[in-house]
């Protein structure tokens, strides 16, 4: 039997396909997202290409594993492997898949993902941010995982230290990754034979962060963030790359005022086609 072109496309379309003929339960915001899909699969001005997506769902199915948890049976989960739900697959594939036509740059450089609480969503950004790093390796890529508070970025990043360990990668143990975690620094790189990469943990605190540079960042838990400078910093920090992404991540606020307010009614009003921002990609999901 022939091996499968694209191990993952069919259940990402399907995924879509069920929340537009209402087989998948979805807000309004999940609906009009898949319409975007949709919408933008018959776009002359976009491609979709495989290649990133289906590396970095297949990088993570196959190199991460639970750092905690247990199923709905109770069994527990520490150190069986992390598979991905089909929506977590579906926002990789639109991160990375959607390509300006003739040309290798990434349609899409901005994100915000707000999913309810309980959802993986400290595993998913740190896989994310593992499998990013080394999809843009031969780039040196730069990767920042950051939030409100350097606690909640060291969540992401003890799970990568978690599996690093588990791989066996670790360089204290002959490994190729190289850890670095104090009191100063919560960072793992690594030289490979065909580029590099370098991801850190760190508080989103603008006051001693204006030399950063990095082509991937993700900024957890943003209804914390207490002033636009401290998401803004980082979009800053991706100039001097072409494929750049900033991925905002949120479970829920209670402040309209608020960075994620303001920020949610922008993503409302692209996904309502009130105003026109093709760069930034919108997952909004509610009960």
């Amino acid at each position: 039997m022939p091996k499968k072109k694209h191990k993952y496309w069919d259940e990402v379309i399907g995924y879509a396909s069920g929340i537009r003929d209402g087989t998948i339960i979805a807000n309004t915001e999940r609906k009009q997202m898949a319409e975007r899909v949709f919408r933008d699969l018959e776009n002359p001005a976009y491609e979709i290409s495989h290649k990133a997506p289906e590396f970095c769902i297949g990088i993570i199915e196959r190199t991460m594993k639970h750092q905690q948890g247990e199923s709905l049976d109770g069994t527990p989960l520490r150190g069986t492997p992390l598979t991905l739900q089909p929506f977590q697959k579906f926002i990789i594939y639109n991160l990375i898949g959607f390509m300006l036509k003739g040309t290798k740059i990434v349609r899409f450089h901005e994100a915000l993902i707000c999913v309810p609480r309980k959802n993986g969503k400290t595993s998913f950004a740190a896989s994310l941010a593992w499998a990013l790093s080394l999809w843009y390796r031969k780039s040196g890529s730069k990767c920042y995982i950051t939030s409100a508070a350097l606690l909640q970025s060291l969540e992401s990043f003890n799970f990568l230290k978690f599996n690093v360990k588990e791989m066996g990668e670790d360089a204290a143990d002959g490994g190729m990754v190289k850890i670095i975690d104090n009191n100063n620094e919560h960072s793992m790189e690594a030289n490979l034979s065909d580029g590099s990469f370098f991801i850190r943990a760190l508080a989103a605190n603008p006051d001693t962060q204006d030399s950063l540079n990095c082509n991937v960042a993700i900024a957890d838990e943003i209804h914390a963030f207490k002033q636009p400078k401290q998401y803004y910093l980082f979009k800053e920090a991706m100039k001097a790359y072409t494929n750049k992404l900033l991925i905002g991540i949120s479970t829920a606020g209670d402040n309209e005022s608020a960075f994620l307010g303001q920020r949610l009614k922008y993503c409302r009003k692209i996904l309502d086609g009130t105003v026109k921002d093709d760069s930034i990609f919108c997952f909004l999901s509610e009960a």
